[in-house]
């Protein structure tokens, strides 16, 4: 799939994310306090909960500060050209949970 460079989700972001590697995994609170995450494209929500309109998985920069939805990974990572880590932080594909 091609993205147009007019795709509403793109803001700027190839400034901090392009060329970086990622890893699939279950969302987990940064610090007590802090219960959620977004994707850094469509503004996705990510929480350790599992709920309507949330996601609970998604791909992970190695510090955990930036998240992307799997749709918007798949869609961007050519234009990003973004690779996965071998850091065994990957999960199961199968196991993503969508409500």
């Amino acid at each position: 799939m091609s993205i147009a460079e007019n795709d509403w989700r793109l803001r700027g972001q190839e400034r901090y994310l392009r060329g970086r590697a990622w890893s699939r995994r279950r969302y987990t609170s940064p610090r007590p306090g802090w219960d959620h995450d977004h994707c850094a494209f469509c503004w996705g929500k990510l929480m350790e909960v599992q709920a309507a309109d949330v996601l609970d998985e998604g791909y992970a920069t190695d510090d955990l500060y930036y998240w992307v939805c799997p749709t918007c990974f798949d869609d961007f990572k050519a234009m990003f050209a973004w690779t996965l880590a071998e850091d065994g932080g990957r999960i199961d594909p199968g196991r993503m949970h969508v409500d």
